[in-house]
């Protein structure tokens, strides 16, 4: 080897060496920011090929298993399955997460048969489907309460009467089933009616005679006009 090719070989050494020692230094550049990042709680950034783990929803599962939500096996009886649905819908409220994470906390309760469901479910949905809330509902009451039980509840709403309940009991049964007529509850002029409609004649009466505006005024006058009935001192004109 002549003396110009030692020295072209020590040219690419020494170039190799620099742009060694380039990478170590960067390298550990990255590694001091990404420590400092963290200490002061700045999210790192996925490397690519990776995919970052569900944070999100694993900290609002570990939440919502505070609660004690129940699991749903399945079963033939429409009133135990609108149960389930109401109890961990109300449970879920604290948490204040998107449809679709309710969706998916959801579905952790599902067991044997309502999970074997629910997966057949998920294989004729298109992958990376946004569920809303409204979708699901939809797939459950499908499954697990037939349209018989609904329209029977939808029947029994428009039937009902107060009868020997008190207002507020009245209240109470008159919006469990206005769920399942959502024409009503979406105009709360008609929604009013309704409610009107069913209550005793006396306490009609002493409504008719007061304008009221909302629902909710309706309810408690309609509640004070009760207990003026009943013997309380309140009026229903205060």
């Amino acid at each position: 080897m002549d003396r110009v090719d030692q020295m072209l070989l020590l040219m690419q050494q020494q170039q190799q060496m620099m742009v060694t020692n380039m990478q170590q230094q960067q390298q550990m550049m990255a590694t001091m920011m990404g420590a400092m990042a963290q200490n002061m709680g700045v999210p790192q950034p996925t490397p690519p090929g990776l995919t970052a783990p569900a944070n999100n929803v694993s900290n609002l599962f570990e939440r919502f298993q505070r609660y004690r939500p129940p699991t749903f096996a399945g079963t033939h009886r429409p009133e135990e399955a609108e149960y389930w649905l109401n109890r961990v819908t109300k449970l879920l409220r604290p948490l204040h997460c998107t449809e679709a994470e309710s969706v998916e906390l959801l579905s952790y309760l599902f067991e044997k048969e309502a999970d074997l469901w629910w997966e057949s479910v998920l294989r004729s949905i298109p992958e990376g489907h946004v569920w809303t809330w409204e979708e699901f509902e939809a797939h459950f009451n499908g499954k697990y309460l037939p349209q018989k039980y609904q329209h029977e509840r939808e029947n029994e709403f428009l039937r009902l009467q107060q009868g020997e309940m008190s207002v507020a009991q009245y209240e109470n049964r008159f919006t469990e089933l206005s769920r399942y007529i959502f024409e009503i509850i979406a105009n709360e002029a008609i929604k009013m009616r309704r409610f009107t409609a069913g209550l005793r004649s006396g306490i009609r009466s002493k409504i008719y005679c007061v304008n009221i505006r909302t629902y909710a005024k309706l309810v408690e006058m309609s509640i004070r006009a009760d207990r003026m009935r009943s013997g309380s001192p309140e009026t229903v004109y205060s």
